[in-house]
């Protein structure tokens, strides 16, 4: 009898009901970025929420396993450092994770993938978001489940920022990156003293990868180092604008977050013309600014990325041991400018030049700023990422110091995809 009286006792004690799980789709997402200290994002998920029911925004702490575990992938390389995930108290409807674990750059890149979408922010798991439910008597718990591919495709689609905040890093990073990594190939039709030559000018630089794309913080303690090659050739040889500048050491400081961004560097290396009858070691320091536009050749309805002019201001030293001259140490102050002009949908113009003052009297006796530009007009080839050009070349070498024209048609290779 006295085990019939505990049994009854233990039925008439309300019990806790079970924990309700049902498996939800977020409202909406935002995202607020934050550049400021550690660089991170504050990713704000939106829920349709009964009013007799709170988020348990403790429910991540004490069951770490159910909150976002995230990661950032550029094309097919997925990085390899982690990001961290904290939980935000947001508003009644809605609980926030913040993402931070990546450099100002790549987190830049990201908010911009409208012209970079190979770079992606992964959630890896469904996340668990607990409610709390607050009868008179006690409280019941109800499981909200969100699929981790529902919440990708919601980051993919929704999230956005202001035209104001992608407009500086966005051409930055684009600039620096097609300026220092193009390919050009022409045909130098005959003269009539001048036989058809084949001219190949790149410039190349292995600074912009996946992997730096998507660096830790902690990866980018230290000095950058990278590799650069700028070279005209021809079959030609004694072709004097030809040149071979390669420098195997680049230290690049790059700050993208000013009103004018800009990259400082200093880079030792070798320089010659193709022939190999004038060259010196040099070591060059120089700062590269992004100005702003001068020229807008496109319309509401072609609404293409528009470059920035990029000017380089530099001193160079150099070592000359060229064949014709007894070996020599001089300078060279120079400024460098380039500026890609998009024009309505399909065609571009390039603006390239150089101007240099060099300190020797063996290769400047009259003491004159000398100089080169090209100007270059491209038509897009469809579905292949090339260009139809027409180039023209002209002026003075900062190699061999002689003067030359030349006028080619070919192809450009452009290294970033424009997005409309």
């Amino acid at each position: 009898m006295k085990y019939l009286f505990y049994l009854l006792l233990a039925l008439s004690i309300p019990l806790p009901a079970l924990a309700q799980t049902d498996i939800v789709t977020p409202t909406k997402i935002a995202l607020i970025k934050n550049t400021v200290g550690e660089a991170s994002m504050s990713i704000d998920i939106q829920l349709d929420i009964n009013k007799n029911e709170s988020i348990d925004f403790d429910h991540w702490i004490n069951h770490p396993e159910d909150k976002p575990k995230v990661s950032l992938q550029y094309g097919d390389q997925k990085s390899d450092c982690p990001l961290r995930v904290r939980p935000e108290a947001s508003a009644k409807n809605s609980i926030g994770f913040i993402v931070s674990g990546f450099t100002e750059s790549t987190l830049e890149r990201f908010l911009n993938r409208d012209h970079d979408n190979q770079i992606k922010l992964l959630v890896e798991n469904d996340v668990r978001v607990n409610l709390l439910h607050m009868p008179d008597t006690m409280a019941t718990s109800h499981l909200l489940v969100i699929k981790a591919d529902v919440l990708n495709k919601m980051i993919n689609d929704q999230l956005t920022i202001t035209a104001d905040d992608r407009s500086g890093f966005l051409t930055s990073l684009n600039n620096f990156y097609y300026y220092q990594n193009k390919v050009d190939f022409g045909v130098q039709p005959s003269q009539d003293t001048v036989k058809t030559s084949y001219i190949l000018t790149m410039k190349l630089q292995n600074a912009y990868n996946r992997k730096n794309f998507l660096k830790c913080d902690d990866s980018q303690k230290g000095t950058p180092i990278y590799w650069s090659l700028d070279t005209r050739l021809s079959t030609e040889f004694k072709d004097s604008l030809n040149y071979i500048k390669f420098y195997p050491v680049n230290l690049m400081w790059e700050n993208y977050s000013k009103k004018i961004p800009f990259q400082l560097s200093i880079k030792a290396g070798h320089e010659s013309s193709q022939d190999f009858i004038s060259k010196r070691a040099a070591l060059d320091a120089s700062i590269t600014l992004i100005t702003p536009n001068a020229i807008n050749l496109t319309t509401a309805q072609s609404n293409r990325l528009r470059l920035k002019p990029v000017i380089t201001a530099g001193i160079k030293g150099y070592y000359d041991y060229s064949n014709n001259v007894e070996a020599f140490t001089s300078g060279q102050p120079h400024v460098d400018g380039y500026y890609y002009v998009p024009v309505f949908n399909n065609y571009a113009i390039i603006f390239e030049g150089t101007a240099f003052y060099d300190m020797s009297t063996v290769r400047n006796p009259d003491n004159k700023i000398q100089g080169n530009y090209s100007v270059t007009l491209g038509a897009e080839i469809p579905k292949t990422g090339f260009k139809a050009m027409f180039k023209y070349v002209d002026g003075k070498s900062d190699i061999n110091f002689k003067d030359g024209s030349v006028i080619a048609i070919g192809l450009l290779m452009d290294f970033f995809q424009e997005k409309k």
